[in-house]
């Protein structure tokens, strides 16, 4: 297929998720709206099973102004994945999907008339339904406060985003096991505006196979490294806290799972170490 415009594109990083290309891809399909103007690149990280041949023979049948698979070497990352693929997209506004989510209907129209009715916006997100085994839990997120993502991950990681920011960042880092956090603190940074949808738009499937668990095992490893690849973002006892985890300090690594300590936390981790001598 030829390359050409488009309005919008939309990369599906894949590795070895045959499984669920079906999902992601019918979803993609179904979008209100369609897809006339839309691009879509599955970027297959090496895969081992039927992924990049299946993901081939479904893109066929979608009306995408572009659809196709780019085979990666590997690269191990979903973030350096991402990135590859997003170096092929064409459009002026960019999205990154996981292979393993789904999208309601009113995803992708409900993001672009988030950025289309707020031109000063360069970015938008919405919140998400967390699903796991039989489970499923809706997950609202705080309008964005720049204080609140010093602390903790409160940003969507199927966010919408114009390309004048993409442009602006250095991209997926391979150091942190946090990826999109690690790239919404660039976006903060730079200067970024975003855009919360208050509707549950993402469905966020939860299995053994999720590189984010990864994340969950290293959590404050991966932490620190957003905190010290950022210094000037972070206050100086956040910096303080992250050197100690990577020293293996005992009370630096008491910190609670999914949350950067601020200068009240940390002192209260020092107190309770102190305590406990």
């Amino acid at each position: 297929m030829s390359r050409q415009r488009v309005a919008l594109s939309v990369v599906i990083p894949n590795h070895n998720y045959a499984a669920f290309l079906p999902d992601i891809l019918g979803d993609l399909s179904r979008q209100h709206g369609g897809l006339s103007d839309v691009e879509i690149i599955v970027a297959d990280d090496a895969s081992s099973d039927c992924s990049a041949q299946l993901a081939a023979t479904l893109l066929k049948s979608m009306d995408a102004a572009v659809a196709e698979v780019v085979c990666l070497p590997r690269k191990g990352r979903p973030g350096l994945v991402r990135n590859a693929g997003l170096a092929r997209a064409r459009g002026d506004l960019l999205l990154c999907v996981d292979a393993d989510d789904r999208l309601e209907p009113t995803f992708l129209s409900a993001l672009r008339n988030a950025l289309e009715g707020n031109p000063e916006a360069d970015l938008a997100y919405c919140d998400y339904i967390h699903e796991e085994q039989d489970e499923r839990c809706t997950v609202r997120f705080p309008e964005y406060d720049e204080n609140l993502l010093r602390m903790q991950n409160i940003l969507s990681p199927a966010a919408l985003m114009r390309r004048s920011l993409w442009e602006r960042l250095v991209g997926y880092r391979a150091d942190t096991a946090y990826e999109d956090w690690e790239l919404w603190v660039q976006c903060a940074e730079a200067g970024f505006r975003p855009v919360r949808v208050a509707e549950p738009l993402l469905i966020h499937r939860v299995h053994g196979q999720n590189y984010s668990n990864r994340a969950v095992l290293d959590d404050n490893a991966a932490k620190a490294a957003i905190v010290l690849a950022h210094p000037q973002f972070f206050p100086m006892a956040t910096r303080t806290w992250a050197r100690g985890v990577n020293s293996g300090v005992p009370w630096a690594l008491a910190a609670p799972r999914g949350i950067v300590p601020d200068a009240e936390l940390v002192g209260r981790l020092r107190k309770a170490a102190r305590s406990t001598r």
